[in-house]
């Protein structure tokens, strides 16, 4: 049994007592301003010893997506807690391909030579993170294509998430993580690739190749924000190559923090 089915199950029956306890007048109705916060007790405390209460690991599943003469592609990943990679080194023909520990569930369609691949973890699993997934948490390394252009969104919650984009075709990349250290290298010659990051209480670094020009915009909110002025010269909240506009190679990164830390450099 899944020990999110156990815990919700639990809570159920709970509430089932309650409710037959007040129809058999044995309970009186007032006990609703108790109960909720006992389940946010219960809720605290099953976070708290989940993970002495796991002491398996998942099995690791191997995945490999064959490309059908697609011409670009959009994959999102979908991803509770652990460690994540990304990089190259899918093989020819291949959009992607890697292990990923706990298994994942997938959506795959094309259209007009477009493929769109979404990738998620175990539905079954309703707080998806390391105590859940035992004390290794889930792993997932995934290597990509480097064939045809691609689109990234990476949805993720705490998490530590590794992205080596160097030798990537990456059009648009889009972060959006919790509390969570997530350190990215760039695409070296994409053309223009475009990122928005959206964080939380993360640390976010993004990694510029050299002879890559940047344009960086930041609403920080508590965030602090550390970005290489000698490469990318301050203008408000904008940094800025001074050959950006001409750069054969160049990223435009939107970044919306909370109480965080970015670095770009």
């Amino acid at each position: 049994m899944k020990r999110s089915a156990l815990f919700f199950g639990t809570i159920i029956v709970l509430l089932g007592v309650v409710l037959l306890g007040i129809n058999l007048g044995v309970v009186d109705h007032r006990v609703w301003r108790y109960f909720w916060p006992l389940v946010l007790v219960l809720l605290g405390v099953w976070f708290l010893l989940g993970p002495y209460l796991s002491k398996g690991t998942l099995e690791s599943v191997e995945r490999s997506v064959p490309m059908m003469n697609d011409t670009e592609a959009e994959i999102h990943f979908n991803y509770g807690a652990g460690r994540m990679v990304i990089g190259s080194g899918a093989k020819p023909q291949e959009l992607l391909s890697g292990s990923f520990t706990g298994g994942i569930t997938e959506e795959l369609h094309r259209n007009n030579g477009k493929a769109f691949l979404k990738i998620n973890t175990p539905s079954d699993f309703i707080f998806p993170g390391v105590w859940t997934a035992g004390q290794h948490g889930f792993n997932w390394n995934v290597n990509l294509t480097n064939e045809i252009p691609l689109q990234l969104r990476i949805h993720s919650g705490a998490c530590e998430a590794r992205l080596d984009l160097t030798d990537l075709k990456i059009t648009e990349l889009t972060i959006e993580t919790g509390a969570s250290s997530t350190d990215v290298k760039l695409p070296q010659n994409a053309g223009f690739t475009r990122v928005v990051v959206k964080s939380g209480a993360a640390e976010v670094k993004l990694h510029i190749p050299q002879g890559v020009a940047a344009s960086i915009r930041e609403s920080s909110g508590l965030s602090g924000i550390n970005v290489n002025t000698s490469r990318f010269p301050q203008n408000g909240h904008t940094y800025q190559s001074v050959d950006y506009n001409t750069a054969a190679n160049k990223v435009e990164i939107s970044y919306e923090g909370g109480v965080g830390s970015v670095d770009i450099n």
